[in-house]
């Protein structure tokens, strides 16, 4: 039986391709909810400007840092397996290897993220973070003395701040399950390589004797 690893590589690019995107996009919004935060926090009555220490924004970074090291990992494996100069498509065992030395810090790290951040989300109500507070009170209606404030001074922003949180923080682990195909689809790849390998070889053994 012959087997066309191709469409293993194109499949193996894609879902790597897929990593970097949504990491681009985790990377945004995460980096965008926490500048908000900064700029706000010591001044907007929302934020609690008097109780800082009651917000706990260490999850927001951990994903600001994890969809940076996907990005630059992912990046790293599609740059050296699709440029041509660097050959690796006949190179099985060597992709294999950068294809695994590149997912799995990638996996351990969105894991790690994942279950660090959902931790301090339930550290309600003793401590707040970005997404907790921000969906708390996104519905909240200011008092009347308040309607006349400024937009940066109030909570019209809560709504898409949840939403920028909670894609930041699900984005992550569907970085994480895409990671888990990617690692199995290596070792698929890997093998499906070495049968071609073998294959092409046996083929040009015989064509060899028959000449």
């Amino acid at each position: 039986m012959k087997i066309n690893p191709a469409p293993l590589h194109l499949a193996q690019a894609i879902i790597i391709g897929l990593c970097a995107a949504l990491s681009v996009a985790i990377l945004g919004t995460s980096a965008h909810t926490l500048d908000v935060f900064n700029k706000q926090q010591s001044s907007n009555p929302w934020w609690l400007p008097l109780w800082p220490q009651h917000f706990d924004v260490a999850g927001t970074k951990a994903l600001i840092g994890s969809a940076a090291s996907v990005f630059v990992l992912s990046t790293v494996f599609l740059v050296l397996a699709l440029v041509p100069s660097f050959n690796l498509v006949n190179r099985p065992t060597l992709r294999a290897l950068l294809a695994i030395g590149t997912t799995i810090p990638s996996a351990l790290v969105t894991l790690v993220t994942v279950i660090y951040a959902h931790i301090l989300n339930n550290d309600t109500p003793e401590l707040d973070t970005i997404q907790t507070w921000t969906c708390k009170y996104k519905n909240s209606q200011p008092l009347q003395q308040d309607l006349g404030m400024p937009a940066n001074m109030g909570n019209g922003s809560f709504g898409s701040l949840c939403k920028q949180s909670k894609f930041a923080l699900y984005g992550t682990l569907t970085v994480f399950l895409l990671l888990v195909a990617s690692f199995g689809l290596t070792i698929v790849t890997w093998l499906a390589d070495k049968w071609a390998t073998r294959q092409n070889r046996k083929e040009m053994e015989m064509s060899g004797q028959q000449s």
